[in-house]
């Protein structure tokens, strides 16, 4: 079991060594580039929250983005990604498996479904990557947007045939997955959730390469959002509105009490990466005493 730290790839982020850890999940930037850090493990890959209908050609794109990119340069921007992490060596690249409007994201109400999106995203992936072995395993990442929500396990093996491609795999976050499931209670309860969770996956439980190791927040109030969602004809200031809802219910706290390593033997994963905001002390005190949960 390898332990990261997920940090943005920036020269001035934080150091794994200081948390005591095995390396980093570094997240790449909004061209999908990334400084390298010592010990890069995993890149994880930056996609817009709202892409689905762009890349379908659909007319609502102008309405959900500022400006709509075409397949070829959706494409380019995902290959990329790809690229860096060759160029980088890593051992896995993360790709958030999800897709969400402005509206859906704060209501959670989509018109489409799970499978739509994954279909969408697979076939997108495929063309950025090809079925050729890139030298690092591809690992799809659940959220609580449309798409890899788990909540249909099927979807994911489905996912994966669609792809065809030799080293695919899933990266669990049991914060995204709590989300989903009806959000936090105590750190037991939510410990025995996962483990219950992760039970019913059957064989497809031994794709999941990574375990992303984080608590949500509690959702804020959206529906003084929605009304101002809706009043406004900008699609940037919908994306904003969105993203900033996003953020504050996606927060990347850390577990405190929990025996993490009863999750950690159910799944059995390759990589175990925490995923904590902050800096500084105050972020390796924190990752440290997450990580001492896996003893």
């Amino acid at each position: 079991m390898i332990r990261l730290a997920s940090i943005p790839a920036q020269q001035d982020a934080p150091s794994y060594p200081s948390a005591g850890l095995d390396g980093i999940e570094a997240q790449a930037g909004a061209d999908n580039r990334a400084h390298a850090p010592p010990g890069t493990v995993g890149l994880r890959l930056t996609l817009p929250i709202c892409w689905r209908e762009a890349w379908l050609g659909l007319p609502e794109a102008a309405q959900l983005m500022s400006r709509v990119p075409t397949r070829e340069e959706m494409t380019d921007h995902m290959a990329a990604g790809i690229d860096e992490a060759r160029r980088l060596r890593v051992k896995y690249v993360a790709i958030r498996a999800s897709h969400g409007t402005p509206e859906g994201i704060l209501t959670g109400r989509h018109g489409y479904t799970d499978y739509d999106v994954l279909m969408a995203l697979a076939e997108w992936v495929f063309l950025a990557m090809g079925e050729r072995d890139q030298g690092f395993e591809v690992l799809f990442e659940n959220t609580w947007h449309a798409g890899l929500r788990w909540n249909e396990p099927k979807l994911a093996q489905q996912l994966l045939d669609k792809i065809r491609h030799p080293r695919l795999g899933f990266s669990l976050d049991v914060g995204a997955w709590l989300l989903v499931s009806g959000g936090t209670q105590t750190e037991t309860q939510d410990l025995r959730r996962l483990r219950n969770f992760v039970k019913t996956l059957g064989p497809v439980a031994r794709k999941i390469r990574a375990l992303v190791l984080r608590r949500p927040a509690v959702a804020p109030v959206a529906s003084d959002l929605v009304k101002k969602l809706r009043a406004s004809t900008d699609a940037s200031e919908k994306l904003r509105i969105a993203a900033q809802y996003d953020a504050a219910v996606d927060a990347h706290q850390p577990w405190v009490s929990a025996p993490l390593k009863e999750l950690v033997e159910a799944v059995n994963p390759e990589y175990v990466v925490h995923r904590i905001k902050g800096e500084g002390a105050a972020w390796a005190e924190a990752v440290k005493r997450q990580d001492a949960l896996l003893a």
